[in-house]
C-alpha cells in the first residue's frame, strides 16, 4: 500500500479543516508497530497520506482522526488493505468526529486526592489530577454520550448498548471509577460489560496492550440499587479516556 485518501467530518456532515488524520500500522513480517506524521486535512477535511517506500508491506493497518484544539472527540477506525483497485487506499466512509462538551472538573487542590469529575448528561468519573501523566489534560475534560451507530466502524461484531466518547485523549494511571447515567432503565444488579476503545499506547490496568482500533475489556459495572446508576466494579477502573462503551449482558 502506497498512500490512503479519505475524509475527516463533524457528525453533522460537515468536513473539518485543520484536523489530523494519523495512519499506524503493523509491518509484515515482524509486527512491527509504525504510526505516521499526520497530515492535516483542507478546507473540505479531505486529507492524503504517502506511505513511506521502505514501510508499504504491512499486515494490519488503523486510522487515528484527531481535531487538535476542537471540541471534538478522537476516534479510531481500522484501514481495510484492500488495494485491488490499486496500491492507493481510497477510504469511502468518512471519519466522523463526535462533539464534546466540557465537565464540571473540581480544583485541582490536593492533586492525590480522589474527587468526582461530572459531565453534563450526569455521567461521573472519580480520579486523581496525579495520575494525569500531562497536568494540563485534567482542567481540560471534555465528554459526551454517543449513538452506539457511531461504534460500527471499530466494534468489530460486537454489539454495544452505549457509548461515550471523552476529549482530551489520555491516560490515567491508576484508572478511573465511572458512573454512568442508567437511561436504559436495567434492573437495579443488572451487570454490563465496560470497554474502552484502543489508541496510542493503551494498556489496561493489568498491563495488556490494547490495539489501536480494537476494543478491550476493561471489566464490569452493576446497576445501583436504586437503579439510577451503572457504577463500576472496584476492580474495574477505566485506564484510558478515549472511548467508553458497554454491552449488556
Amino acid at each position: 500500500m502506497v498512500g490512503v485518501t479519505g475524509r475527516i467530518q463533524t457528525a453533522a456532515g460537515v468536513g473539518v479543516a485543520g484536523a489530523r488524520a494519523q495512519l499506524c500500522i503493523r509491518l509484515h513480517p515482524d509486527d512491527r508497530l509504525v504510526c505516521l506524521g499526520p497530515p492535516e486535512t483542507d478546507a473540505n477535511g479531505d486529507f492524503v497520506i504517502i506511505v513511506p517506500e521502505e514501510i508499504r508491506c504491512l499486515d494490519r493497518a488503523a486510522m487515528r482522526a484527531i481535531a487538535p484544539r476542537m471540541p471534538l472527540a478522537t476516534t479510531y477506525c481500522p484501514v481495510e488493505l484492500d488495494v485491488s483497485g490499486g496500491p492507493t487506499v481510497a477510504l469511502t466512509e468518512p471519519f466522523v468526529l463526535q462533539p464534546v462538551v466540557a465537565a464540571d472538573v473540581p480544583p485541582v487542590g490536593d492533586e492525590t486526592a480522589q474527587r468526582d469529575v461530572t459531565f453534563p448528561d450526569g455521567l461521573v468519573l472519580t480520579l486523581a489530577p496525579v495520575d494525569f501523566p500531562l497536568s494540563e489534560d485534567y482542567p481540560a475534560l471534555a465528554g459526551a454520550p454517543v449513538d452506539v451507530a457511531a461504534t460500527e466502524c471499530f466494534a468489530g461484531g460486537v454489539t454495544l448498548d452505549g457509548a461515550y466518547a471523552f476529549d482530551p485523549e489520555t491516560i490515567i494511571d491508576a484508572g478511573a471509577a465511572v458512573s454512568i447515567p442508567n437511561t436504559e432503565a436495567l434492573a437495579p444488579g443488572a451487570v454490563v460489560d465496560l470497554y474502552v476503545l484502543g489508541g496510542l499506547e493503551t494498556r489496561l490496568l493489568d498491563g495488556t496492550m490494547v490495539e489501536e482500533a480494537e476494543l478491550g475489556l476493561v471489566g464490569a459495572a452493576t446497576v445501583s440499587a436504586d437503579g439510577t446508576a451503572i457504577v463500576s466494579d472496584a476492580d474495574s477502573r477505566i485506564p484510558y479516556l478515549s472511548w467508553l462503551l458497554w454491552k449488556n449482558r
